[in-house]
């Protein structure tokens, strides 16, 4: 009726001996009535590729009687968590709702930090996924690490729209529609980009997507890109195609080459 499991990683690479930080993670869980259960996850400076991660998770769950003709009983839970930190800084705590029937778990909402997500997720072969991830100003630094982890890019700004996760788990289909406003990568200096990308990953193709830099320079963008080739990464940014971005109409066509917005003056634009 209980069960208790204590995973000490204080010993593995990355896990900041010089600090003498421990790093575990402890998980248990008891049976408290027939039906109802507790779960509790306790994550001690774990370090991932992407974050130093501490927080305290918990969940509870419900579970119906099997029904008549079905293979597995339903289940019904919540989770949250306290105390969160990444990188040593707190974020918004994890909260959530979920049901697992028919062999299948059913996120109705589920949040932690900047990212928000729904959908369904099948639990047996092959696995099927159809999921929205919502972004809410991530950091444009750890946007890029999540995709291109072993690349380190100066960065400054935030990230936000939404994507959607299809497929199986040996074929992801990925569809984004993002937007940045205000930053910079590398010597990239901008003010907007918005990003409009699909395709089964690791290969995307980009389309319909436009940045203004800050320079005044406004253009669409568009092309394939590998994630998987990270070391190549540079080039095939380097490689996308690039237009001046273009209106049209039944009697005109329209460049916008050039667009200035000084704090001290109004808009002017070079068409």
């Amino acid at each position: 009726k209980q069960f208790d499991v204590t995973l000490d990683f204080s010993h593995l690479p990355g896990s900041l001996p010089l600090e003498n930080r421990q790093s575990s993670v402890a998980i248990s869980g008891a049976k408290i009535s027939g039906k109802d259960y507790r779960f509790s996850l306790n994550i001690d400076h774990l370090r991932t590729p992407i974050w130093d991660l501490l927080s305290k998770i918990e969940s509870s769950i419900e579970v119906d009687p099997q029904a008549a003709g079905k293979s597995a009983p339903m289940v019904r839970g919540e989770i949250w968590s306290q105390n969160s930190l990444i990188d040593y800084k707190p974020i918004r705590e994890l909260t959530g709702h979920f049901e697992i029937k028919d062999s299948q778990l059913l996120l109705e909402s589920l949040s932690f930090g900047n990212l928000s997500c729904q959908g369904s997720l099948d639990l047996v072969y092959p696995y099927k996924m159809d999921m929205n991830v919502l972004l809410h100003d991530v950091a444009m630094e750890d946007f890029l690490n999540f995709w291109v982890g072993n690349k380190e890019y100066k960065s400054f700004g935030t990230v936000s729209g939404e994507i959607g996760v299809s497929g199986t788990w040996d074929r992801i289909g990925l569809k984004g529609n993002l937007e940045s406003h205000d930053g910079y990568v590398e010597q990239l200096e901008y003010n907007s980009i918005h990003l409009n990308a699909q395709g089964v990953y690791p290969r995307l193709s980009i389309g319909k997507s436009t940045i203004s830099r800050v320079d005044g320079l406004s253009f669409a963008f568009s092309g394939p890109i590998d994630l998987s080739d990270q070391e190549n990464f540079t080039k095939q940014i380097g490689a996308l195609a690039l237009s001046p971005l273009v209106s049209d109409s039944a009697s005109e066509r329209e460049w916008t080459i050039k667009r200035l917005n000084q704090p001290k003056s109004g808009a002017t634009e070079i068409k």
